[in-house]
């Protein structure tokens, strides 16, 4: 069974990554890119077109 202290420390763990998470998603926040990650910032805009009838 876990602890009270342990449920506290995994609550507000996952509540910061939630948050950082919704950050990323409305575009305040830039995700760091790694060394050996592509970077997917090109094909978003490439995405981004608008359909003219």
């Amino acid at each position: 069974m876990l602890t009270n202290e342990v449920k506290r420390q995994v609550f507000l763990k996952l509540r910061s990554e939630n948050y950082r998470a919704s950050l990323r998603l409305e575009g305040l926040v830039q995700r760091p890119v790694g060394v050996n990650k592509p970077a997917v910032g090109a094909t978003t805009a490439a995405l981004k077109t608008k359909n003219v009838r």
